[in-house]
């Protein structure tokens, strides 16, 4: 009968002060490089070094720990997550109504304010949801070319006109 040598699990060793320091500088929301270089590591080096070390097991430990401490569980980050990809921002719009019903006194025309979806915030959110999951593909598609506009198309309306003047700009 052949014997089996099991493996013990690796204990991790504590942190030391520049892990810490790291650590205490992406709490503070810096770029993991800046958080590096704050730390005490070498600024060539900084942004590799600051890669690899999120990755290890002792400083992930300390960061989630760091996390459950403050209240930020990880079904309280992905409430806010999921709040972050359906938010919505309020802007000041001018309301136009043909004939002025309703408007009377405004002149077919008033101030007022719209709630409409706030489409950069819901793409950061949509992004820190996408690299908390790791789904982001392993490789990049880079693409290199040029981008060619012959034509742009431009709609007028004018005011009181039922048709409106549809031209092309000749580039």
């Amino acid at each position: 009968m052949k014997q089996q040598t099991v493996k013990s699990p690796q204990k991790t060793r504590p942190l030391n002060v520049r892990e810490r320091k790291f650590i205490k500088n992406l709490a503070h929301g810096m770029f993991q490089k800046d958080a590096a270089i704050k730390a005490g590591y070498s600024p060539g080096t900084a942004e590799a070094l600051a890669s690899r070390k999120i990755k290890e097991p002792q400083v992930v430990t300390a960061m989630q720990q760091a996390l459950e401490k403050h209240g930020i569980s990880d079904d309280r980050l992905a409430d806010v997550i999921k709040n972050g990809i359906d938010a919505n921002k309020v802007i000041s719009a001018n309301v136009i109504s043909e004939n002025g019903e309703g408007m009377k006194d405004a002149n077919s025309m008033t101030k007022d304010f719209v709630e409409v979806p706030d489409w950069q915030s819901r793409h950061r959110f949509v992004d820190t949801a996408l690299k908390l999951k790791n789904s982001y593909p392993a490789e990049q598609v880079e693409h290199t070319g040029q981008v060619d506009i012959r034509s742009i198309h431009i709609s007028f309306v004018i005011p009181g006109e039922n048709s409106g003047f549809k031209g092309t700009i000749p580039r």
